[in-house]
């Protein structure tokens, strides 16, 4: 990602055409990764003539004099999350969780389902955490999501079976161009958590990322979902990276 001084010789934010659509305003992304006082009052020109309504900004917690001028200028953080990798050696070696759950692709009729556990799972997301986005757009992003998951062919939309009835699911994004995996989204039906069951809904898109050469899996998981950082520190998981999310709104 360039840095705030190489994105501002260009455009300081990019409108991002998706969460635009979805939710009925503009919405655009800070281009740079750090940010100071002359780039914020340039990036603040830039979404007023583009009538943005909300800016997102994602930085390194660490770069205090980013989170500074970010505060000074009305961003808020509402998200921090671990980036965290593993490598495949030895990881479906490990024990897979409970075995009363079997994992297969999603059928037809799985998406009703996923969909309805989709739009009330998710719901320490940074967009629910904000309170500035209307909450039914909100569920409805991550309805999106799981449908996406069954639509797209480069996508897997895996649900987890216990005695014949779906109980979870999970979203696995297209292998990437190093061969790394990449879980984006998982959730249990209330009923069967604390079972033991999102540890073998997990594996079982290890294995077939395996199948298909993967060398390395990713996550992107947010500091309140201590359940899923704990899981992924029992696998051995370790963190690359950790990003805050912040937002800045245009009245």
């Amino acid at each position: 990602m360039a840095g705030a001084s190489d994105a501002l010789t260009t455009s300081p934010c990019e409108l991002l055409e998706w969460d635009s659509e979805h939710f009925g305003f503009p919405i655009a992304r800070l281009s740079g990764d750090a940010l100071t006082e002359e780039g914020a009052e340039a990036v603040d020109d830039w979404c007023r003539d583009a009538g943005v309504r909300c800016l997102y900004f994602c930085v390194d917690p660490a770069d205090a004099e980013s989170a500074r001028v970010a505060a000074n200028h009305g961003f808020r953080v509402v998200d921090v999350r671990a980036i965290v990798r593993r490598s495949y050696e030895g990881l479906l070696e490990l024990p897979a969780g409970s075995e009363a759950l079997t994992v297969r692709e999603a059928t037809e009729t799985d998406l009703r389902f996923a969909r309805e556990l989709a739009a009330r799972s998710h719901h320490t997301s940074r967009f629910y955490f904000d309170g500035n986005f209307p909450r039914g757009r909100c569920d409805a992003l991550y309805e999106a999501w799981v449908e996406l998951g069954s639509r797209d062919p480069e996508r897997r939309l895996w649900i987890g079976v216990v005695n014949g009835e779906p109980v979870g699911y999970m979203v696995a994004a297209p292998l990437g161009p190093e061969r790394e995996g990449d879980g984006q989204l998982v959730a249990i039906h209330e009923r069967y958590r604390g079972k033991g069951l999102g540890r073998a809904l997990h594996f079982g898109q290890y294995r077939d990322y395996a199948a298909r050469g993967a060398l390395t899996q990713r996550g992107a998981i947010s500091l309140r979902n201590l359940v899923n950082i704990r899981l992924h520190e029992r696998l051995g998981f370790v963190t690359d990276e950790v990003q805050a999310w912040h937002h800045k709104w245009f009245r």
